[in-house]
């Protein structure tokens, strides 16, 4: 193919990371390994709170940032999570070298999870670039700042697909707020309805992007709810032809509309 027959030229696919292009990984041995670590640390300043209190502040701080991501758009810190954690445990924040160590356990601990990537995601994505479509990975982060995301994509093989990557812990506002599909689109120097978001979060992922005026797909493997009339998908072998005729659909219709108004 080539030229104007690609059938996804002119447009943005942009992919989630978490949960759609990637595993989540062991979780729970990532969490131990941050414990175990932030432990370390804290006693070599002398400080010794004990592991399970250490586990519990951290949990807690982690969900409470992970929900005001989720429900408003807000994207806490990773400064502001730690530094969360040593008042509650009434440690100055301040103490020479003392956060940046912390931050360092806290940043890197999910590599020990060891997340993989979905199988099939590589060659959709290859699938969609030989199409002609213009390829994003849009994240949230957490406690994972961009410089280590990009560490973990390329050891995972998937870094040169990508032609952006936007990360919410840069943009300062993370998905489902309109303006991180607005950044998309921005950024490819096209309009939101030129860019379709592949995700597998019905509300930060699908209903974030129609929000902000964009096409959804939702990447559902386990054939959970659906938002219709938005395709759904369990297998990344059916997202390619997915994309192309949710594309060619949307093209037609924005035809049929200015037909309508001449």
């Amino acid at each position: 193919m080539s030229g104007p027959a690609l059938p996804l030229a002119g447009w943005t696919v942009s992919c989630d990371l978490w949960g759609t292009l990637i595993t989540h990984g062991d979780r729970k041995a990532a969490d131990a390994w941050r414990i175990t670590e932030l432990s370390r640390v804290l006693h070599a300043y002398g400080h010794h709170p004990a592991p399970e209190k250490l586990s519990e502040i951290v949990g807690r701080t982690r969900a409470e940032a992970a929900h005001q991501q989720r429900t408003a758009g807000a994207q806490p810190s990773v400064e502001a999570q730690v530094g969360a954690v040593l008042d509650e445990l009434g440690i100055d924040p301040g103490t020479p070298d003392l956060l940046e160590l912390l931050l360092a356990v806290h940043t890197h601990a999910v590599l020990r999870a060891c997340p993989q990537p979905i199988p099939g995601a590589g060659d959709a994505l290859d699938a969609i670039k030989a199409a002609g479509g213009r390829l994003v990975l849009t994240s949230n982060t957490l406690a994972t700042p961009a410089d280590v995301h990009r560490l973990l994509l390329a050891d995972l093989g998937l870094l040169d697909r990508f032609d952006d990557l936007l990360f919410s812990g840069d943009l300062g506002v993370a998905k489902p707020r309109p303006e991180v599909f607005a950044t998309v689109a921005e950024r490819a120097g096209m309009t939101p309805g030129r860019v379709v978001h592949v995700g597998d979060d019905l509300l930060t992922d699908v209903d974030g992007a129609l929000g902000a005026g964009c096409l959804a797909v939702h990447y559902n493997p386990r054939r959970g709810p659906v938002r219709p009339p938005v395709p759904d998908f369990a297998d990344f072998a059916e997202l390619p032809d997915l994309l192309v005729s949710s594309c060619s659909a949307a093209a037609a219709e924005l035809i049929s509309r200015s037909a309508s108004h001449d």
